[in-house]
C-alpha cells in the first residue's frame, strides 16, 4: 500500500507541482522556524519564543532517537527503479520518522497555540497537512514516516507547549529545566561529535542527532544565562526599534556562522561549534548585544 501511494505521486509529477512541493517542503526545514523563533523571542515575547523553541527541540530530539534506532531506508533508496527522489540534499538521515513532518507539526501547532489568531491557525493547519504530502511527493519518505513524524510533532506542540509555558512562569523551574536539559544535550552532542569524528558510529544515524542536540544545548543554556544575568524585555521598543533589533540579530548570527565555517576545524567539531553557537546567540549572546547597543531594554 505504501509503495502504491508513492507511485501515485510519482505519476502526477509535473514542473509546476515540483516547484510547489519543493517550496512547501522548505517550510519544514530549520530556516523558517529559526527566523520566526528569533523574531518572536527578540521582538514579541520571550515566553512565547521559549514555548515554541522547547516544543520544537523536544520533537526533533525524539525523532532523532527513533531514527537512530530504526534506521529505515528512504523510498528512493529502497526502490530506485520506481521512486525518484527530489530535494535529496535535505534527506540526510534515515527515513523513519519524518523530521520535516515532526518539525512542521510541532512548530506550526505551537505557533498556533501561543498566538491563537485565526489566520495563523488556518496557515498552521494547511502546512501541517501539506508538508508531509510534499515529502511523499518528493519520494523521500514513506506514508508511515510522515504519519509518525506528524504525531510526534503534534504531541509535542499540543501537550508540551502549555507545560513549557508553566515552566517559564516559575523562575526556579525555568532555571532548573534549562540548566539540566541544556547540560544534558551538550554532553550528548559532545559525545556524538567525538564518536562521529572517530568514525565509531553510523554517520547517517547520528549526524543530524548531534546537530539538533548542539543547537538545543546552546539555546537552553543561553536562556538560563540570559534569565540570570539580563532578563531583557522583548516587548519593549517601537516598531522601528524592533525591526532594527531583528535585522541586526539575523545579521549577527549570519556573520557568526560564516566566521565559524572559516575556522579550520574537523568537520563534526565545526558542526558542533556552529549549531551550539546559533542556539546560544539566539537566546543569550545577541540579547546581551542588543541591550548594550540600546536596541533592547532590561
Amino acid at each position: 500500500m505504501q509503495l502504491e501511494i508513492l507511485s501515485f505521486f510519482q505519476h502526477i509529477h509535473s514542473g509546476t507541482l515540483d516547484a510547489i512541493m519543493n517550496l512547501i517542503s522548505m517550510f519544514g526545514e530549520i530556516a523558517v522556524p529559526l527566523i520566526v523563533l528569533c523574531l518572536t523571542y527578540w521582538c514579541i515575547s520571550k515566553r512565547k519564543g521559549f514555548m515554541i523553541l522547547s516544543s520544537l527541540m523536544a520533537a526533533l530530539l525524539a525523532t532523532q532517537v527513533v531514527k537512530a534506532i530504526v534506521r529505515a531506508p528512504r523510498p528512493f533508496q529502497a526502490h530506485p527503479e520506481l521512486i525518484e527522489g527530489g530535494r535529496i540534499e535535505t534527506a540526510t538521515g534515515y527515513s523513519f520518522p519524518s523530521g520535516h513532518s515532526a518539525t512542521g507539526s510541532s512548530f506550526y501547532s505551537s505557533l498556533a497555540y501561543v498566538f491563537r489568531k485565526g489566520w495563523i491557525i488556518a496557515a498552521a493547519v494547511i502546512l501541517i497537512i501539506a508538508i508531509p504530502v510534499s515529502r511523499m511527493y518528493l519520494g523521500v519518505h514513506w506514508p508511515i514516516d510522515v504519519t509518525v513524524g506528524t504525531i510526534i510533532g503534534l504531541a509535542s506542540g499540543i501537550l508540551l507547549c502549555p507545560l513549557f509555558g508553566r515552566i517559564f512562569d516559575d523562575d526556579k523551574a525555568f532555571c532548573r529545566f534549562t540548566a539540566v536539559s541544556g547540560t544534558a544535550t551538550a554532553l550528548v552532542s559532545i559525545i556524538l561529535t567525538i564518536l562521529l569524528t572517530l568514525q565509531a558510529i553510523d554517520e547517517v544515524a547520528f549526524s543530524d542527532f548531534m546537530s539538533n542536540a548542539a543547537v538545543a544545548s546552546g539555546a537552553l543554556l543561553g536562556a538560563f544565562i540570559e534569565r540570570r544575568t539580563i532578563d531583557y524585555r522583548a516587548e519593549a521598543g517601537s516598531i522601528g526599534q524592533k525591526c532594527a533589533r531583528f535585522a541586526a540579530g539575523i545579521a549577527t548570527i549570519a556573520i557568526t556562522a560564516i566566521a565559524i565555517r572559516a575556522i579550520p576545524l574537523p568537520y563534526y567539531v565545526s558542526h558542533l561549534l556552529l549549531f551550539f553557537a546559533i542556539g546560544m546567540m539566539a537566546t543569550y549572546v545577541y540579547p546581551r548585544i542588543a541591550v548594550a547597543l540600546k536596541l533592547a531594554d532590561r
